[in-house]
């Protein structure tokens, strides 16, 4: 990043699977609609629309976007001065912190340069001092659901199957994604990690026990592309 404080909003039409990687700057992730995944460990994290999640300096996570998803992301870099937070995990999105990156995000939609100069400087070193005092909260893995139903969608996110019927509502209406949504992308998520180490299709669909039609058919809707 060129500068110390920086603000970026993202608008992903189709899955976005990032890669495992320790964090070069902290950052905040402030979803407003869909969901995202954030693994840390062996755990994985679920930011629904209305959440913000802290990632910090060098954090080995990975982050998955489902489709039609955006959000902003308030990036600092190591050359900053003031306290950091330095762990990871949900942190409330307080109605200062709302309205900063809210009005951010009109200055970027409006053609303005976000930088430490001017109106958008100010808004940005109000959010330096929010996350000098940021708490976060890393106990729960998917906030609003019960942890029955917590494991539930932890092992939808595994490839699982999940029968339970009342789970399965309760994880839709909190992630906003259907069940066959959820597989659907889980799926092609696997499909392209294994996609990244060399493999061809038709080894990815005997590895995810499927076929390569089944994976062919929901490259082009889910990834937006052939994979």
């Amino acid at each position: 990043m060129k500068q110390a404080i920086d603000y970026s909003l993202h608008q992903h039409t189709f899955l976005d699977v990032g890669s495992r990687k320790k964090s070069h700057t902290a950052y905040m992730l402030i979803m407003t609609s869909g969901c995202a995944f954030i693994r840390l460990g062996k755990a994985e994290y679920t930011v629904t629309a209305g959440s913000g999640f802290f990632i910090p300096f060098d954090c080995l996570h990975a982050v998955t976007i489902m489709p039609g998803s955006t959000y902003s992301k308030v990036e600092f870099s190591p050359r900053l001065t003031t306290t950091i937070c330095r762990e990871a995990g949900f942190f409330r999105l307080t109605p200062l912190i709302s309205a900063v990156a809210k009005e951010l995000g009109k200055l970027l939609k409006l053609g303005n340069d976000i930088t430490l100069d001017g109106e958008s400087g100010n808004l940005l070193r109000v959010l330096a001092d929010q996350v000098a005092k940021l708490k976060v909260n890393s106990k729960s893995t998917s906030p609003s659901l019960n942890g029955h139903h917590q494991l539930c969608l932890s092992s939808l996110l595994k490839g699982d199957k999940v029968t339970d019927n009342k789970a399965i509502e309760e994880i839709t209406a909190f992630t906003g994604f259907s069940l066959k949504e959820i597989e659907s992308c889980v799926l092609m998520r696997e499909a392209i990690k294994l996609s990244r180490s060399g493999r061809k299709i038709e080894q990815i669909a005997e590895t995810l026990n499927t076929s390569p039609e089944m994976i062919a058919s929901l490259a082009v809707p889910v990834l937006g592309q052939a994979l």
